[in-house]
């Protein structure tokens, strides 16, 4: 009996073993589902982020100023008060300037509102400016009383009238002039137009402030030039003189008197009018000039070379178309326009305009030569 129940004992033991282990693996089974549920549980229901924007960064403000533009208005020209005849200011395009027949033959007809389509040309002579408006006569003074560096050197009337004559018969050759002053300024004129004053005017124009107003040069180059066909000639009058050549030939020569004329002019040239020296303008006898044929648009040389010893200067270049009536003056002469190669500028006929003795030429009508 005692044997049988410690063999039912043990047999009891061993059969409840595996009961044990299951039971311990199920708690270990239920521990990793409730860690594994807490872990998910975590990771599901975590806080969602919420975007939380920076703080507002405070920025220096700038204070900035509204761009002034400045228009120039040049719908209205500058009103000039120098101008002989008065204009009277009006709303633009009724605006009427002094009557002057002829001028439309210079730029053509287009004004502006009435106004020359024009540069302003300050610090304008009658001898012409600084500014060049394309077609012009370009000036070169020269100095015979002083050297190629600007100072002093032996000068007489004598060397003076005897270069000048030199000059032409060496075919103006500038070469000529080589050892004597000549101003680095040059000016540009449109006429020859410049009234009896005194000689020191050269000088002055030409910005040279130590030159000295006698025994001096001043030679012009251009081109002549006509958008027609025409037929003309040269009259002028010098004080002291002025020689006048077109395509290398001399068409007129002028000088203060006969005694000058033979010193200066010489047998260089003389006219073949026997009204030469009939008339006066200004204190110069009045030459005539050859007759000259200008092809239309063909241009040629034109070069004016004038020169004065001291005291008073003046020198008037005026033009005769073949064929054309004039009035006549209080002599007797005709009343020639001036020779231009453009629409003379107001500035310009303030220069001279009011200077010029009344009823010898006019500035107005007349021929322009160029082929504007």
């Amino acid at each position: 009996m005692r044997n049988r129940s410690i063999k039912n004992r043990s047999y009891a033991v061993r059969k409840g073993a595996p009961s044990g282990w299951m039971i311990s693996l199920l708690v270990h089974a239920a521990a990793f589902v409730l860690a594994g549920m807490l872990v998910v549980f975590n990771v599901v229901q975590k806080e969602e982020k919420k975007f939380v924007p920076p703080a507002p960064v405070d920025r220096p403000k700038m204070k900035l100023k509204k761009p002034k533009v400045k228009v120039k208005k040049s719908a209205k020209p500058k009103s000039t008060t120098r101008i002989v005849t008065q204009v009277q200011k009006a709303d633009m395009p009724d605006i009427r300037l002094p009557e002057m027949s002829g001028m439309g033959d210079g730029f053509g007809e287009g004004d502006i509102g009435g106004f020359d389509f024009m540069p302003d040309l300050t610090e304008i002579t009658a001898m012409g400016s600084t500014v060049s408006l394309g077609n012009d006569l370009a000036g070169t003074y020269y100095d015979t009383k002083r050297g190629r560096n600007g100072g002093l050197i032996a000068a007489s009337t004598d060397t003076y009238k005897y270069m000048a004559n030199l000059f032409v018969r060496k075919g103006w050759d500038q070469r000529v002039f080589s050892r004597i002053f000549r101003a680095p300024q040059k000016l540009y004129t449109q006429a020859i137009v410049i009234p009896e004053t005194m000689s020191t005017m050269a000088p002055l124009a030409f910005a040279d402030e130590d030159g000295v107003g006698a025994l001096w040069y001043v030679h012009y180059k251009g081109q002549l030039v006509h958008k027609e066909d025409i037929t003309f000639r040269f009259w002028g009058s010098a004080n002291e003189f002025m020689f006048v050549r077109v395509d290398g030939e001399i068409v007129l020569g002028c000088c203060w008197n006969d005694d000058r004329r033979g010193e200066i002019v010489g047998n260089l040239w003389e006219s073949d009018d026997l009204r030469s020296d009939k008339w006066y303008w200004g204190r110069g006898s009045v030459q005539i000039g050859d007759w000259i044929h200008l092809e239309a648009g063909r241009p040629l040389d034109i070069e004016i070379f004038l020169g004065d010893n001291g005291g008073s200067a003046g020198f008037v270049l005026a033009v005769e178309e073949e064929g054309a009536e004039y009035e006549r003056s209080g002599q007797g002469a005709p009343i020639l326009p001036v020779f231009k190669t453009a629409r003379l500028a107001r500035d310009y006929l303030d220069a001279v305009y009011a200077e010029q003795p009344e009823g010898e030429v006019c500035f107005t009508n007349g021929p322009v030569f160029n082929d504007f």
